[in-house]
């Protein structure tokens, strides 16, 4: 097998993280793969293919633009073909020991000068046409490493058998005299390897690549080039006999050799990475458990003292002390401490240190300080009337102070201080756990001092963000969204209400795992963007379709569940779509309750496609959406809290006060002690001022008549002869543009609610109806004009057979309790 893994730009794919397990696995493939081609020009083809195949960007694509394989043979051993063309181009010079350079493969774009012919420029022949610049700066520049013969050609003594040239910057260098392919091709550097081939020829590889190649990267070349070569020996150069096999056992003994240095050279890497590793992970875990603790802790004074503790112990020093600033509720700030390893009692009498040269670094925030002995610092003592440690002071020699910034504000909140009487007690190592002990406890001050500011701005940012929940005839609506009971972030829970055309009202209730201001992020577009092809009039399905869509392209949208639901009040009816959310509870007028919405799709995001369920909801019906935090804790699994719902719902009196009823549901289910948030919505179908009337369409010549003789008629019983015109004129213009475009209409629909009248016409139709501009000789498109000027607002919604358009219609005022339809 000749299988090696390609580049990918994960990895690097711009040469940069070309190491050394990489050299070893193209290498071995590279050999492999050119010994096991049928003759030379085979295996050169390999190679250049395996080439641009090793290094590619993030799609796939190779980042080596041009890939050249050429080795030099003399003229005599040139196919007669190639010797034609050599005489007519150079007739005086092409001698049968004239070193020719020969194109064996190529892959990739390949520049101009690579034209099926040969030239000779400055003692070397190469394959280009007689008016391009020459192919050859690269392969003479490398000839040159390996030891290029004064002969004026590509004949090589005895010297390297194996090396690199590289071009760092392609644009503009004599080494790539085809600038035009380096512009039209982007290419940013260019690389030439290879070695000595029996006889004093030699082999080339040029890659005209597409990024930077740094030096490191290109001295790595010189162990691939020992593997062509040693791949290529294994053939005999065209125009020869046999195989060199002097020469093929010389080059697999370089090519393990080279295999041998790289492996041990990445083994001692390995153990010089597992030590380090080994050291950095026993600091991170001692640090870990101080930050475990430390950013736990919210109380300041045990924080403060538990850091103190930590990192004297860490350091290993006689005592410590923490000097640290509180702002007080005036905003006045006060220098506060906190001793470890000494009584607190042994420094009372001393005042608090003041900014001198010694303790300013620290309490300036500009580094860490660390002495082996502080009093032959230059700065310790220098200022007057202070001349060092107060008489009484625990004598310091070993001296080590680390300041606390936050790294939220990069304020300095205070300082580490430690000492010991003896002289290099304090290590590198030392340094480094006060550091990190340091960084820990000014996360955690940070906490202390940000958790009951951000706990308000959280209860006041959800509570901003909660929606106005319409009034809508026929329905009674109660919402609750309550913050999780511990904790002081925003979360992700929401849910909306929202007024559709032809009198239709949308529920939705959604959750974004996680808290925070992230998820809060999260929230309020996905809220919107639902909110948003909700007012569109899309199917639910389709809803959650675009929304899922926006949730894949969203920043940090991980996991996203919704519940969407569209009440009709003209059929009784409610359809719904689910995205992963926990299925919504339906309760008949019967009292018998179902859960709807089960399994109808996945999480947005996730999820592409979603099921749409269509189900009754007529009067005395009731339907509940909620989140996870009223149903699940940390004592209750789902499945046990969802039962306890439909026992509580289950028992609710007909008549009982929703708001009432919503929060004494929540204290029951929650006990007062919720982890998580909870967002409720709870809809009670009542009997409403309301009038609906179909007619089943055909597509007769008569059916606009027709329409217009029901519309009249019903108009006329419910006593809304005012708008007769309008309606029997957009009536007229809906139906005869169902008939005329859809493949049959199904059936016209008046529907009466207090002041709206709305007609819609529903057919098996997918393209909607489009408004045009009609000129004045346009005896077409002027039906949706008329539509448009004879009511309120119009629109066309997608259904599962097709599509309806409606209109609405404002009539003069509402009306009472209407018994007739």
């Amino acid at each position: 097998m000749n299988d090696f893994s390609p580049r990918r730009a994960r990895d690097g794919g711009d040469f940069a993280s070309f190491g050394l397990s990489d050299v070893v696995r193209l290498t071995a493939g590279l050999r492999a793969a050119a010994e096991d081609a049928d003759d030379f020009g085979s295996a050169a083809a390999e190679v250049v293919e395996r080439l641009r195949g090793h290094f590619t960007d993030e799609h796939g694509n190779s980042v080596v633009l041009s890939a050249r394989l050429f080795s030099t043979r003399r003229f005599a051993e040139l196919p007669e073909a190639l010797q034609e063309v050599a005489r007519r181009s150079e007739p005086d010079d092409a001698g049968p020991d004239t070193w020719c350079l020969v194109l064996e493969a190529g892959s990739g774009a390949q520049p101009a000068q690579d034209a099926p012919a040969v030239r000779r420029t400055s003692g070397v022949l190469a394959p280009t046409s007689v008016e391009a610049a020459a192919a050859a700066p690269m392969a003479h520049a490398l000839a040159a490493v390996l030891g290029l013969r004064n002969t004026g050609g590509l004949a090589l003594d005895a010297g390297e058998r194996c090396g690199v040239f590289l071009v760092p910057d392609a644009d503009g260098s004599e080494h790539v005299p085809d600038q035009g392919f380096v512009r039209d091709h982007g290419v940013r550097s260019a690389l030439a390897f290879g070695g000595a081939l029996p006889d004093g020829g030699l082999f080339c590889v040029v890659l005209s690549v597409g990024v930077p190649i740094p030096q490191p990267t290109a001295e790595m070349f010189r162990a691939v080039a020992v593997s062509v070569r040693a791949g290529l020996l294994a053939h005999p150069l065209a125009g020869r006999g046999e195989v060199d096999v002097a020469a093929q056992r010389d080059a697999l003994l370089d090519h393990l050799r080279v295999l041998e240095d790289t492996s041990r050279e990445q083994a001692t890497d390995l153990e010089s990475t597992v030590d380090r590793l080994r050291a950095e992970a026993e600091l991170v875990d001692t640090l870990q458990v101080v930050g475990r603790r430390l950013t736990s802790q919210l109380h300041l004074n045990t924080l403060v003292q538990d850091a103190t503790d930590a990192a004297t112990k860490a350091a290993g020093a006689e005592f410590g002390a923490f000097f640290y600033n509180l702002v007080d509720q005036y905003g006045e700030s006060y220098t506060l401490y906190t001793l470890s390893g000494v009584p607190k009692s042994a420094f009372e009498r001393f005042p608090m240190p003041r900014n001198t040269d010694v303790f300013s670094v620290t309490f300036n925030g500009e580094g860490t300080v660390r002495s082996d002995d502080i009093t032959r610092d230059p700065r310790y003592g220098r200022n007057d009337p202070y001349n060092g440690m107060p008489p009484g002071h625990l004598p310091v020699r070993s001296y080590l102070a680390v300041p606390v910034v936050s790294p939220s504000s990069r304020e300095v909140l205070g300082g580490f201080f430690f000492g010991h009487h003896e002289t290099g007690r304090f290590t590198e190592r030392h340094q480094q756990l006060a550091e990190g002990i340091a960084g820990y406890a000014a996360i955690a001050l940070d906490n202390a001092r940000l958790f009951d500011r951000q706990r308000s701005t959280a209860s006041e940012l959800t509570h901003s963000m909660l929606p106005a929940v319409p009034h809508v005839s026929g329905l009674a609506i109660a919402s609750r969204y309550l913050p999780a009971a511990t904790g002081s972030e925003v979360g992700g829970d929401w849910f909306d209400v929202l007024e559709l055309p032809a009198g239709r009202t949308a529920f939705v209730v959604g959750d974004v795992v996680g808290r925070g201001v992230t998820a809060a992020a999260v929230m309020g577009q996905m809220r919107t963007a639902v909110r948003s092809y909700a007012l569109l009039d899309l199917p639910p399905s389709d809803v959650l379709r675009h929304a899922t869509a926006l949730a894949g392209v969203t920043p940090k949208a991980t996991f996203i569940t919704c519940f969407y639901a569209v009440h009709d009040p003209a059929d009784d009816t409610l359809t719904f779509a689910n995205a992963g959310h926990l299925p919504a509870v339906l309760t008949h007028p019967d009292g018998t309750i179902d859960l709807i919405g089960e399994g109808l799709g996945m999480p947005l995001g996730v999820g592409e496609t979603f099921l749409q369920r269509q189900t009754s909801f007529p009067v005395g019906a009731r339907l509940t959406l909620y989140t996870d935090g009223l149903v699940e804790s940390r004592v209750r699994d789902l499945t046990t809290g969802i039962n306890a719902l439909l026992e509580e719902i289950g028992s609710l009196p007909p008549d009982v006060d929703l708001q009432v009823a919503c929060d004494k549901l929540i204290d029951r289910l929650t006990a007062g002690r919720h982890d998580d948030d909870v967002a409720l919505l709870h809809v009670h179908r009542l009997a409403a001022d309301r009038q609906v009337a179909s007619m089943p369409l055909d597509s007769g010549p008569a059916v606009a008549a027709r329409a217009r003789a029901f519309v009249s008629e019903q108009l006329t019983r419910w006593d809304l002869a005012e708008v007769r015109d309008a309606a029997l004129t957009v009536t007229s213009e809906l139906v005869a543009n169902a008939v005329q475009h859809a493949d049959r209409p199904v059936v016209l629909r008046l529907h009466r609610e207090n002041s709206r009248l709305f007609i819609d016409v529903a057919d098996h139709g997918t393209s909607g109806p489009r408004l045009f501009d009609a000129g004045p000789q346009d005896d077409r498109h002027r039906g949706l004009l008329l539509v448009d000027a004879f009511a309120t607002r119009w629109g066309t919604r997608a259904t599962e057979e097709g599509k309806v358009v409606w209109a609405e219609i404002t009539t003069a005022q509402a009306r009472g309790p209407l018994g007739r339809s």
